[in-house]
């Protein structure tokens, strides 16, 4: 399987798995082939039924944001094709904010057969609404955006916002088993932020103490500059 959930998570857990989804989604996920997700193969499998959604009307959203971020990504990618290093640094970004949604999808999913902790929720509906103005003037100012500093900015802007931090936030209200026990809901914010600082701070080593900043924030390594990878 492709995507955030693969096939060896759910070798790794699937006790919580059946539990969550029926024996039926396990079995098709030991056999799925290459090219399918796990959301793909829930649908083939006829696991997502027309529950009411219990979701908060944040996570939906949640969900819209990380698509949007995908989008800035990929057009960044697009931006620095001429120079394949940076072209492939948007590229890992763009993925990583796809599979962000399809794991914040998962949960709307694994909730549904659960509950929702709206309380871990609460604290940040004021956020939502601020972020969602954020990508909007990200994803506006793409046009302006002509060297590569200023599209690292953007990407430590977008970071550096409260975007990660509520996105764990649906990781904690989500009450399913599945979702709290596969490393791969806890690990995606770290992994994420990780990749951002070291990346950064090799490709332009000046910008090493905002990386440093940014991972003091989400408590990650902190970045080291490679300047053998530097392109100032």
């Amino acid at each position: 399987m492709i995507g955030a959930i693969r096939r060896r998570d759910i070798l790794t857990h699937p006790v919580v798995t059946i539990r969550c989804f029926g024996w039926r989604v396990f079995l098709s996920a030991l056999f799925a082939n290459r090219d399918q997700t796990f959301l793909s193969l829930l649908v083939r499998a006829g696991a997502l039924q027309p529950y009411p959604s219990k979701a908060p009307d944040a996570v939906e959203r949640c969900i819209k944001l990380e698509l949007q971020a995908q989008r800035i990504y990929h057009r960044l990618a697009g931006r620095f094709l001429g120079t394949p290093p940076i072209s492939d640094m948007f590229d890992v970004l763009a993925y990583q904010e796809q599979t962000h949604a399809e794991l914040l999808q998962l949960c709307h999913e694994a909730a549904m057969r659960s509950s929702w902790k709206e309380a871990c929720l609460a604290p940040w509906k004021d956020a939502v609404a601020n972020l969602e103005r954020l990508m909007a003037e990200a994803e506006r100012s793409l046009d302006t955006i002509d060297d590569l500093s200023d599209a690292l900015r953007l990407v430590i802007k977008i970071e550096g916002s409260e975007v990660n931090r509520v996105f764990a936030s649906v990781m904690s209200a989500c009450g399913s088993e599945f979702v709290g026990t596969l490393r791969v809901f806890q690990n995606a914010v770290t992994d994420h932020i990780t990749y951002i600082c070291q990346e950064i701070a090799d490709l332009q080593p000046l910008m090493t103490a905002q990386c440093q900043e940014l991972a003091r924030a989400h408590k990650v390594p902190l970045p080291q500059a490679n300047l053998s990878r530097s392109t100032a």
